[in-house]
């Protein structure tokens, strides 16, 4: 009788690993997005367009870089997938799980993350994106908006061991954000608008041919 109830108790471990293993969700392509502890890509799914507050610490002359930006992911999928606001009203003063998407200019940054040129924060639930935040880093580094000798942001760089000024294509910068915005993440590759590093003074405002295809494989 002990080994018929264990045999009976195996067989119903091995049921259940069955049944979970049928309930998984079938792992996806990464296609250059983050995914799930399941192989899921991490993306807005339906909410798309998704409402992006733009916060009053954003300089207005950069605004114009940011709108560009946004039309460069757009005119990719052929649809919106933004829906902008300029309330500030409406969002947090700084960075927060607040329930709403926002992009932010900060005059301060953590010390020891210095190199940082932006940062994105993306929080999601299952495989689907819920909220997030776009932090950029105006207190070590100075941005333009095409004009290289227009700089808005850091006035010195000199407690970066910099003696010159030091300017970084503040589109460039906020195509990479969006990007991960969108749910996609680093990528090694210089024509990648996905790739780690942004060097100064490099207006890499077009998409690769791989960002073409990573973002279409989710929002087309």
């Amino acid at each position: 009788m002990k080994k018929l109830g264990l045999r009976i108790l195996i067989l119903m471990i091995a049921s259940v690993a069955l049944f979970l293993g049928a309930c998984s969700p079938t792992p996806q392509k990464d296609c250059g997005f983050v995914q799930n502890i399941y192989g899921q890509r991490i993306t807005w799914k339906t909410k798309a367009p998704v409402k992006l507050y733009i916060h009053q610490s954003v300089p207005a002359e950069l605004k114009p870089a940011l709108f560009r930006a946004i039309d460069t992911w757009e005119r990719q999928v052929g649809h919106k997938l933004f829906e902008i606001s300029e309330d500030s009203s409406q969002v947090s003063g700084s960075p927060s799980r607040d329930n709403k998407n926002a992009i932010y200019f900060l005059s301060d940054w953590e010390s020891d993350r210095s190199s940082e040129q932006g940062r994105t924060s993306v929080y999601w639930a299952g495989d689907q994106i819920q909220e997030a935040d776009i932090r950029i880093n105006g207190s070590n580094f100075s941005y333009y908006d095409q004009d290289t000798s227009a700089l808005v942001g850091s006035s010195s760089l000199t407690k970066r061991g910099l003696t010159e000024r030091t300017g970084y294509s503040f589109e460039a910068l906020l195509l990479h954000e969006l990007g991960h915005f969108l749910g996609l993440k680093h990528r090694d590759g210089s024509s990648t608008v996905m790739a780690t590093h942004l060097a100064a003074f490099n207006d890499r405002t077009q998409l690769a041919s791989v960002d073409q295809e990573s973002v279409m494989c989710e929002y087309n």
